[in-house]
């Protein structure tokens, strides 16, 4: 106790005092030295430092009750749903009398359309359990399934005929069964992965091929995951692959295009770019386009990688081009969508948005659909680049929509929404929480819709 008194007293007793436990004798944790600041901020109105601290204190300590607790709140305030539901799963086993969170985590659930957990939550509660069966959703659409692969942002999806293949932030890849999202198979990376993988069908086996950001491509067996080949570039790999025939084609930060046997991922031939390349490359027919940071979109022959022209727009180019009509369309960071001639590069219109363009834009049979980071949705003719609507959202749009039939599908950064639109005046039918922020690019299979989010999960709808 003398001791006690002594440091208490002492100039240093506040500085201990961070450290130390001074009535209970014993050291204050990281995770509580962080939680106690992230208080502090939150009461100086600081939301996103105290955020931030929150995180870092359940990083510290995953199972600290009150960062627990303070994270959930902070999750389904903005509407993170299945995030909060996880931190209160975990917050319960360590103060399982809790009624309050109890009543909260049966929200979520009911919220997130968990029929099952809701009833056994609701039973344990000792109040009406919620309906059974699958619940029809805003717009007509149904959730089929909901796939927790691991606490890392989905990157990007693609599918064969009976599987969902999805990538992570986390570096790895996982292969679901499209009927109930169930797990076939999974690959770990050497890295982290920013972009969608490609399924190629062509051939024996059918492979999915995929880059990460240490420079690695790697092609795997569809079927069982296991490793047919891998090449290594001389930069990070943040776009998604393209093939045609025999042929894949890879675009690196290096600023190399490279052109690999589909066989066994020799190198064929390599193009020089100049720049880093952000985005995918497009094969239509015998040409192959991609843009780069040195403001250009480049078509190259696609069996000799001999250069054929290069466009030059007013900024970086880091998005895939679209094809169609016997037109090229692609946006670039000046804010434009261009249309080319494919065969020589000449512009035909171009359209300018307020803000940059990282989508590719999606082509119906008269329209395009653009997604801008201005927060708008473009639909515009696709003969004459004329303005047809408009729609502003609530944030950032930097995800390709979706379009099938008379509606479009898109979502936004940091928005937890699915909105669907109508195609043909841009009026909004639907706004439907998936639980999450999306991340990545809604994937169109049929009347199947796929969404991949930042909490690691995946969705599957069916669409009406």
């Amino acid at each position: 106790m003398a001791l006690v008194g002594l440091l208490s007293t002492s100039g240093c007793g506040s500085a201990v005092s961070r450290y130390v436990d001074l009535r209970r004798l014993r050291l204050i944790s990281r995770a509580e030295r962080l939680f106690h600041r992230a208080e502090q901020l939150a009461q100086e109105g600081r939301r996103a430092e105290a955020l931030l601290a929150y995180r870092q204190a359940y990083q510290a300590d995953a199972s600290y009750p009150p960062t627990l607790a303070r994270l959930a709140d902070a999750y389904t305030a903005q509407s993170r749903l299945r995030s909060a539901a996880r931190l209160y799963e975990q917050y319960l086993r360590y103060v399982p009398e809790d009624r309050d969170a109890q009543q909260a985590l049966l929200d979520l659930y009911i919220a997130l359309g968990d029929v099952a957990r809701a009833a056994a939550l609701a039973g344990e509660l000792g109040v009406p359990a919620p309906p059974t069966g699958q619940t029809e959703l805003p717009g007509g659409l149904v959730l089929r399934w909901a796939s927790f692969l691991e606490d890392q942002a989905i990157s990007g999806l693609t599918a064969s005929e009976d599987t969902l293949f999805a990538t992570t932030q986390g570096g790895s890849l996982y292969a679901l069964a499209a009927e109930d999202g169930s797990e076939r198979w999974h690959f770990a990376a050497e890295g982290p992965i920013v972009s969608a993988p490609l399924y190629t069908g062509e051939g024996q086996p059918p492979l999915i091929i995929f880059g990460d950001e240490g420079g690695t491509v790697y092609a795997l067996s569809a079927s069982d995951g296991r490793e047919a080949w891998r090449f290594r570039a001389a930069g990070p790999i943040f776009g998604s692959p393209a093939a045609a025939g025999d042929v894949v084609y890879v675009g690196s930060t290096d600023g190399n295009l490279y052109a690999l046997a589909r066989a066994n991922g020799n190198l064929l031939w390599t193009f020089v770019a100049g720049e880093p390349i952000h985005a995918g490359p497009l094969v239509a027919g015998d040409t192959l386009y991609v843009g780069a940071l040195s403001h250009e979109l480049c078509a190259i022959d696609a069996r000799t990688g001999a250069e054929r022209w290069r466009f030059a727009a007013l900024a970086p180019v880091e998005s895939t081009p679209a094809f169609a009509h016997g037109r090229l369309y692609f946006g670039a960071n000046d804010s434009r969508l261009y249309c080319l001639d494919p065969r020589t590069g000449d512009e035909l219109w171009h359209y300018s948005t307020g803000d940059s363009i990282y989508a590719t834009p999606a082509i119906g049979t008269d329209a395009l659909y653009l997604a801008s980071a201005s927060h708008d949705l473009y639909a515009l003719s696709s003969d004459t680049g004329e303005l047809l609507w408009r729609y502003h959202g609530e944030s950032f749009l930097t995800a390709t929509p979706a379009l099938d039939g008379s509606r479009l599908y898109f979502v936004a950064t940091a928005d937890p929404h699915l909105y669907v639109l109508n195609a043909s005046t841009g009026d909004p039918v639907a706004r439907i929480n998936t639980g999450d922020w999306p991340s990545g690019s809604p994937l169109l299979l049929g009347k199947d819709l796929y969404v991949g989010e930042k909490d690691g999960s995946v969705l599957a709808y069916r669409l009406p």
